[in-house]
Parts: C-alpha cells; sequence; structure tokens
C-alpha cells in the first residue's frame, strides 16, 4: 500500500514540475497550439420561437443552452488534467437585430470550468419584444456571439449563431369622424358621415363595416368594407348614409346609428382583430311633404293652361 502511495505522489509531483517547466521554456502563446487546448461553444436553444410574437403585447423568453469543451491531443492529456476546476469566462452578446425588435441578455458573462474529457452546461435567457410595426410574419433574425475567453494554455473561441423568429399579426385601427358624429337635416334630406380610419398594426388590413343599430322606418347604409396598406398611417375612408321617414307633416326626432368595425387580416380571413363601434345621432327637423311637389306642379300647370285659354276668349 505505501509503495502505490509513493508511486501516485511521485507521478503528481513529476507532472507539476513537467507542467512547470514547460510553461517556463514555452512561451503561453505557443503552448496552447502544441498541446492543442483548444475551447469549443455551442449554443442552442428551445421551441420558445416556435409560436409568433404579438407585437408589443408580449415579452418572450428564450433559455440559451451554451455547452463547452476542450479539445487535446495525446500529449496534453496529463497537462489538461492539471488543469482540472481553472475558470473560462464565456461572454454572450447580441450582434444584430431588426429595428423593430428589442432584444436583452438578463446575463451576458457566465464562467465554465475545465473538466478534462466532460462537456459543461450553463444558461441565460434572452428577452425579447416586437414593435407594434414589426411585419406580420416575416422572419426576424437575431445574430448572437458567444465568446470564450483564453485561460492559461487553453485557447479561447468564438461562435455566431442566427436565432430566427415571426412577429404575429397586430390588428390595430384608430377610427375617427372628420366631421361630427351628430348631423341635423331636414326630413326631406339625407345624411352622409365619412368615418376616417387609420391604421396602426403591423399587415395589410381589411376593415369590414356594418350598421348594427338603426331605428323603425328609418334608413341607414354604410361602405362595407375598406382595405388599409401595410404600414402605420395608411388610411381610408368608408361612409355612413341615413335616410329619416319621410311621412307627411311635421318631424322633430332624434335618433341614434351604430356601426360595427372589424379589422382583419388581408392574407389570412381567420385572423381577426376585435369589433368596435361608432354611434351616431342623426336629428330630423321640418316639414315633410312627399309628393306635394308635383302636385304642386301640377296644379300650377293647370292654372297657366286656364289663363291662356281665359285670355284667347277674351280676345274673340
Amino acid at each position: 500500500m505505501n509503495e502505490k502511495r509513493t508511486t501516485l505522489v511521485a507521478r503528481l509531483v513529476t507532472a507539476v514540475v513537467l507542467i512547470g517547466t514547460l510553461t517556463t521554456m514555452i512561451p503561453t502563446t505557443q503552448a496552447g497550439p502544441i498541446f492543442n487546448f483548444q475551447s469549443i461553444l455551442n449554443v442552442t436553444w428551445g421551441n420558445e420561437t416556435q409560436q409568433p410574437l404579438i407585437p408589443r403585447g408580449e415579452l418572450r423568453f428564450v433559455t440559451l443552452v451554451i455547452t463547452h469543451t476542450v479539445t487535446k491531443t495525446a500529449l496534453g492529456g496529463g497537462v489538461l488534467s492539471a488543469l482540472t476546476g481553472a475558470l473560462i469566462p464565456i461572454h454572450i452578446e447580441i450582434m444584430e437585430a431588426p429595428s423593430w425588435c428589442t432584444a436583452t441578455i438578463q446575463q451576458g458573462t457566465l464562467s465554465v470550468t475545465v473538466q478534462p474529457g466532460a462537456v459543461t452546461t450553463v444558461k441565460t435567457t434572452i428577452a425579447l419584444q416586437v414593435d407594434n410595426d414589426a411585419p406580420a410574419y416575416s422572419l426576424g433574425y437575431l445574430r448572437i456571439r458567444a465568446t470564450a475567453d483564453r485561460a492559461s494554455l487553453i485557447e479561447g473561441c468564438e461562435n455566431d449563431v442566427t436565432l430566427s423568429f415571426l412577429p404575429a399579426y397586430k390588428s390595430l385601427i384608430s377610427p375617427s369622424l372628420p366631421d361630427t358624429n351628430v348631423k341635423e337635416i331636414g326630413p326631406m334630406e339625407t345624411a352622409t358621415l365619412p368615418i376616417r380610419i387609420e391604421n396602426l398594426g403591423n399587415a395589410r388590413t381589411i376593415v369590414y363595416l356594418r350598421v348594427t343599430q338603426i331605428p323603425k322606418d328609418w334608413v341607414a347604409t354604410v361602405t362595407n368594407q375598406i382595405i388599409l396598406d401595410e404600414g402605420i398611417g395608411s388610411t381610408a375612408t368608408a361612409y355612413l348614409t341615413v335616410i329619416p321617414p319621410k311621412s307627411v307633416g311635421y318631424h322633430n326626432e332624434e335618433q341614434t346609428i351604430e356601426v360595427s368595425l372589424q379589422p382583419v387580416y388581408s392574407d389570412d380571413a381567420s385572423k381577426r382583430g376585435e369589433i368596435s363601434y361608432q354611434s351616431f345621432l342623426v336629428q330630423s327637423r321640418g316639414f315633410s311633404t312627399p309628393g306635394f311637389d308635383s302636385i304642386i306642379f301640377l296644379g300650377a300647370f293647370a292654372m297657366t293652361l286656364l289663363m291662356v285659354v281665359y285670355i284667347r276668349r277674351r280676345k274673340k
């Protein structure tokens, strides 16, 4: 037993002396290539980006898994064993990202310990969010760089990887009324009220409009659909037309007309936004004499004819 311990101690001492001698005789910059000690990094992630990201409505967390190993030659096996437990700093950086994306690494500097013949794993997280103007279903890319620093005789390394993701469609419109939502007309007139709609979403959008509330005996129609081009600020105008009752007599009525608006992704009708509503107050005041115009015209014509006949008879 004592002989075995003596042999083991002798080998350890020899290894220490060998490392010390080599590092003294060979500059550090040359020792790494001789022993071929090289850090190797691999970066992977899960399925966190398989589902599209909702613009401004979601903060998605993506876990990065970084694995580290050290390559060596047969000559460097004993020397690498003596480096067991040495710390190697690892840096994670985002090198490129779309202008409409915000990506933040929660812990940018990690460290691993040298474990000859083993794979060491560390993790960090990226918080990912896309803006309202992120183009719907257009691929976005993050270029991520993992860097292992040089540590003693172990050469450092860099590894660039690309993380792809998709922004989802966000239906967001802003209706406004260039004139007003209150209109006063006579019972023989027609009210036309414009509805201006602006696209605040991230794709070409169709807006469907429908009259959802209309009083009895009133007539109301609205532009059934408009198209908003892709890009914030695109606008289009729909028109609501209201005709009040024309029954004979004096009218003093005030009624509310309601219109619904629903945005829909133009490339996929199944992707629909929330329905919003606009209300309009129409006042009908004044006398209504439907058909009286023609009666008055015929009466005037008859009177004129009678006058002509009367004048001719007197001349005779």
